[in-house]
């Protein structure tokens, strides 16, 4: 089970998270030695150049994980001709991550399910694809187009639609907390939800929200020692 947060470049952390005085250049080194995942989202309005993704994965240790967002091309385009070429693209461009690279974040902005785009999409994909999308896509035959490719349904917990269950679909658990704030209590029932995936056999990322008061890191170790 990995936990971390939405990013780590953030220049508030600097004294509540990192220590005072750290420069940009050395936040993911202090990042990774407290936290086993991070979702990178500089990947969705550009592709990175593999000088810098050698360089993050030079900087963590071994275990560690990104969880790269799919470019908008892939997930905003309104038209669907050359998806599968957008997809290995991206997929290339994220390869200098090697064994750094976890799922990948497939945030869908459509209300209703697109069925057409989802199969070309996950036909497309050679690695785990964690799919973000309305409520309305939570139903059977998306569900279970998701897990017959090997693919994952994020669950957004929110204020406005407050999440109470990781749903058994594909081979890892993807789980972003999205509220502002959580207490013991709530952690605590995170945590008890979080185990039972682990004792199914299945692997979980999990994902604090990036705010400037530092909390996202100070829940995320919380959890993390709950889990621990």
């Amino acid at each position: 089970m990995r936990v971390g947060t939405s990013g780590w470049s953030y220049p508030a952390w600097v004294g509540p998270f990192y220590p005072a005085g750290t420069s940009a250049a050395r936040m993911l080194g202090v990042y990774s030695a407290a936290f086993g995942t991070v979702e990178a989202h500089a990947t969705y309005r550009r592709l990175p150049s593999a000088t810098a993704l050698e360089r993050w994965a030079a900087t963590v240790p071994s275990g560690f994980r990104f969880a790269p967002k799919a470019h908008m091309g892939i997930s905003h385009r309104r038209d669907l001709e050359g998806v599968e070429d957008r997809v290995t693209t991206f997929l290339d461009a994220v390869a200098p991550l090697g064994p750094a690279r976890g799922p990948v974040l497939v945030a869908l902005p459509h209300l209703e399910p697109d069925l057409d785009r989802l199969g070309r999409i996950l036909a497309a994909f050679t690695a785990t694809a964690a799919l973000e999308a309305g409520p309305a896509w939570e139903r059977a035959d998306v569900l279970d187009r998701l897990d017959a490719a090997g693919a994952t349904l994020v669950v957004s917990d929110t204020p406005e639609r407050p999440a109470t269950a990781i749903p058994s679909v594909g081979p890892v658990a993807y789980v972003r907390l999205r509220r502002p704030a959580y207490t013991p209590a709530d952690l605590d029932g995170w945590a008890a939800r979080l185990a039972a995936v682990a004792a199914g056999g299945r692997d979980a990322y999990v994902f604090l929200k990036h705010d400037d008061a530092a909390t996202g890191p100070r829940l995320a170790r919380e959890l993390a020692e709950r889990l621990a």
